[in-house]
């Protein structure tokens, strides 16, 4: 599908760009390549654009936890729709570019609401420091070139699971770092259940790690 770049901008971390369809009604974000990292239907606004993040929308409608923190925001899709799903449920977004922020805000209809905080933030500095605990936990930390390598490592995840017991993580599956932690670490934890959910539309898995014990539906 063609597209226009309607918005660009560019910070530490790389080029930013919106891109819409010419008949203006597909809106994407993107991280200095063509990989797609949100997706907007301007003629469809309730829907996810991505299947992973339906997969994900479905089992938190499942879980209906009272507290999440999203670690990477993107356009905020997933969000956005949770405030409308799980009214009762009191968000926390943690994303490291300003101008994601902005984005999500001024080209993907990210609202402004009491039970939705967006903070500005490193996600290894914000979960090594967090006291809170979190029903669930949504990570979609990628960037245009891949999951940054820390975020792929035991430190990250056991301080992750310190502050929940049901992680809902994006894998690409091309990313060889994810598969050697699956198999040298987080297979190895007795007190932890995986569940991979495989996507049909694109190369992507929805990983979900339960600690033993959690009452989350099958």
């Amino acid at each position: 599908m063609s597209r226009d770049i309607v918005y660009a901008t560019r910070d530490a971390h790389g080029l930013i760009e919106v891109r819409e369809s010419y008949s203006g009604a597909i809106r994407t974000l993107h991280f200095g390549n063509d990989i797609e990292q949100s997706r907007y239907d301007l003629n469809a606004p309730f829907t996810l654009g991505f299947e992973y993040l339906q997969v994900g929308f479905d089992r938190l409608m499942a879980i209906q936890p009272a507290t999440l923190l999203s670690l990477g925001l993107g356009g905020g899709r997933l969000n956005t729709q949770l405030l409308y799903a799980l009214p009762h449920c009191r968000q926390t977004v943690v994303e490291l570019r300003p101008a994601v922020i902005h984005i999500a805000r001024e080209w993907f209809h990210l609202p402004e609401a009491a039970n939705l905080a967006v903070v500005q933030g490193d996600a290894f500095e914000y979960i090594s420091t967090c006291r809170k605990h979190f029903d669930a936990i949504f990570i979609d930390l990628y960037d245009g070139q891949g999951m940054p390598p820390i975020f792929a490592t035991p430190a990250f995840f056991e301080e992750v699971l310190r502050c929940t017991t049901t992680i809902l993580i994006n894998i690409w599956q091309s990313d060889n770092a994810f598969k050697a932690l699956l198999r040298s670490w987080l297979v190895q934890q007795p007190h932890l259940t995986l569940k991979r959910h495989r996507i049909q539309s694109s190369p992507n898995w929805l990983m979900e790690i339960t600690v033993n014990g959690a009452t989350n539906p099958a």
